[in-house]
């Protein structure tokens, strides 16, 4: 994949001569182009002044065939490209094989290749940026750091050529002394090719066989069709994730201000509390004498709040059924709440059960005036000569109370999706550091 300088001025073409077959073949660099790979024999030789050098000749068994045939063209960025050179890589520890294409651009000063592996495409260029942080990542991994994004270090490997075809204006064999590094941050990548007298670094992006239509003359029968995940590949639902998560802090600020909007509109406010005993009345309905409150005054349409505890009870439960009555209109809005505790030893252990507090909540009270009708009902009601309190129990009244439990479950609805994306991901780029061991051969 290493680039040299390339320079032309049009697309005029030479031809040279396969010195194996004697192929003719056709090469659009006049200048620097001197390097060939025959497609009819697989040879590989250089072009000289003193005749051709046959480096290598490549088996039949052993070539890789281009996708698209020498000559495609195709417009990036308002430029336009014409494919000229196809490399086949392997991996020199494995068998991991790859395609590179290089296009040409009269007047551009590096080429810009297309590489495939299982399917997957990317498009590669030389990156202006040539010198990157160094660092390692939260997850251990070495790193590069580029305008703040984290490029974690994936592939550390060597590679061997086993095809190649068109022209090429340095020698593509030279490239197998080569040390090649790959720092990923899909659907992006950073390259970086070391030995003795280079260090090169290039940008690689995930790109679909649709966005190559669009870009380049060719067919959609002319791709492979894609196996497994490629350590690039951003996934499906990657398009989707940047707007997700911009969406969905969005509604998290609009919640937020819902709120704060609300807690100033409609500030929380206390409208009643009281402390009270359970006096016994045998004649009562329950065993203690009914109380009525104090009238409370309700403001504005919305949800009432209410808590009982107490503080008293002993191995004893009071059930509180209570009443809350509209004095303008008889309307009432009933709940009945049991508070009970329970503790003890057992095996010389403590243990204990239930809870002293309560709370209830009515929706959409009016406003208006209100008071409570409390019917206490214990079954330990204690005599007056046994020198233990009867239970005593609070009762509070609020309006517009801030939940703090509802702004929660409200947040968890919000995030719950983008959660699970977020595990997709994880999970998805996960699996790829898996799929193989890397990072076996030393930067130095």
């Amino acid at each position: 994949m290493a680039e040299e300088s390339i320079y032309a001025t049009s697309w005029s073409t030479a031809i040279t001569t396969c010195p194996q077959c004697n192929s003719p073949l056709s090469y659009y660099d006049r200048r620097k182009s001197a390097f060939f790979g025959c497609p009819n024999c697989g040879t590989y030789f250089e072009k000289g002044s003193e005749g051709a050098r046959v480096i290598r000749t490549f088996m039949d068994e052993e070539r890789d065939k281009p996708a698209f045939p020498l000559g495609t063209r195709g417009i990036v960025d308002g430029k336009e490209y014409i494919l000229v050179g196809f490399i086949g890589k392997k991996e020199d520890q494995d068998d991991v094989y790859w395609c590179e294409y290089a296009f040409y651009s009269p007047g551009e000063e590096y080429y810009l290749m297309l590489a495939e592996y299982n399917g997957h495409w990317m498009l590669i260029r030389r990156s202006y940026n040539q010198d990157f942080e160094y660092r390692s990542s939260f997850s251990g991994r070495d790193s590069v750091f580029d305008n703040g994004i984290n490029y974690e270090l994936y592939l550390t490997y060597k590679f061997i050529v086993v095809a190649a075809e068109g022209e090429f204006d340095w020698d593509i064999v030279s490239d197998e002394e080569l040390v090649t590094y790959e720092y990923v941050n899909a659907p992006s990548i950073l390259v970086n090719e070391k030995r003795d007298d280079t260090d090169s670094w290039f940008r690689a992006l995930y790109v679909s066989p649709k966005k190559i239509m669009q870009l380049f003359e060719v067919q959609p029968e002319w791709f492979t069709a894609r196996s497994g995940s490629a350590y690039f590949n951003p996934g499906k639902f990657y398009p989707r994730w940047k707007p997700l998560v911009k969406f969905t802090g969005i509604l998290i600020g609009l919640m937020i201000l819902l709120n704060l909007f609300l807690f100033v509109a409609k500030p929380g406010r206390q409208v009643f509390e009281g402390n009270f005993n359970c006096e016994k009345d045998t004649m009562a309905w329950g065993n203690s004498k009914p109380i009525i409150t104090p009238s409370f005054k309700i403001t504005g349409l919305g949800p009432v709040y209410l808590t009982m505890k107490s503080n008293t009870l002993v191995n004893n439960w009071i059930e509180l059924p209570l009443v809350m009555v509209n004095e303008d209109n008889g309307k009432v809005y009933e709940v009945n709440k049991v508070l009970e505790y329970y503790h003890g030893y057992d095996d010389g252990e403590s243990w204990s059960e239930g809870s002293g507090e309560q709370n209830a909540k009515l929706s959409k009270v009016p406003m208006g005036n209100y008071h409570l009708n409390i019917y206490p009902y214990t079954e330990q009601m204690p005599s007056a000569g046994d020198g233990v309190p009867p239970p005593d129990f609070y009762i509070s009244v609020k309006q517009n109370e801030f939940l703090t439990l509802n702004f929660w479950l409200m947040f968890i609805l919000i995030i719950t999706y983008p959660f699970i994306q977020l595990i997709r991901k994880w999970s998805f780029e996960n699996s790829k550091w898996f799929d193989k061991e890397y990072g076996t051969l030393n930067k130095e």
